[in-house]
């Protein structure tokens, strides 16, 4: 009786480990495939984006599991009225936002920034207009919902120094995967909150 349960022991507990390593290496082969789909969305959408930016001032790059096309505020904004966008980038904003309209998998956050050599306040508005005016665009291709989100971040990501502070003036456009989107959004709304933080406390 003593052997029997033993041996009952042994099998079941073979079985159990069976399983595991069964379920362990379905699990790695899941992990591969969502590796592999990631990689082949990232290829599909560089070359839809390239293709959408061509001829404008737009300058596209990787981040991680997104696309970032970036519109120079210079060449992008009326100088007169800085949150308001120049005709000539409608054309490109407006092939960006249906390209994404149409593939419902995937998600676009709207940056603005600007340099450090204002006051604060006038940096965090700036940035928010300016981002708000591309997500209009968005919004009347049809992109709404948890799909687009915009965040005015002032100078909290400024590239460059007081000599090439202007290059600072700009919006960005980032594009990723709808599974991703939360994470990017973690990573800028922080910095949003406290730049609306300090433009309503002044």
């Amino acid at each position: 009786m003593k052997n029997k349960f033993y041996h009952l022991a042994v099998v079941s507990l073979c079985s159990l480990m069976a399983a595991c390593s069964g379920f362990s290496s379905g699990s790695g082969d899941r992990a591969g495939e969502k590796a592999a789909v990631t990689s082949e969305w990232m290829s599909s959408q560089e070359i839809l984006l390239r293709d959408s930016i061509k001829g404008s001032p737009f300058t596209l790059h990787k981040q991680d599991n997104a696309w970032i096309v970036t519109a120079p505020a210079q060449q992008s904004f009326n100088p007169d009225r800085p949150s308001l966008l120049l005709p000539s980038v409608l054309g490109p904003i407006t092939r960006i936002s249906k390209m994404l309209e149409a593939n419902p998998d995937v998600a676009v956050l709207i940056l603005g920034h600007t340099d450090a050599l204002t006051n604060t306040s006038g940096n965090y508005t700036l940035s928010a207009d300016r981002a708000r005016s591309v997500a209009s665009i968005f919004r009347l291709s049809g992109l709404k919902g948890g799909r687009m989100m915009h965040f005015g971040l002032g100078d909290s990501y400024a590239l460059y120094n007081q000599k090439n502070a202007a290059q600072n003036h700009r919006v960005e456009i980032v594009i990723t995967p709808n599974t991703h989107m939360q994470d990017v959004v973690a990573v800028y709304r922080p910095a949003h909150v406290r730049q609306l933080a300090l433009t309503e406390s002044r």
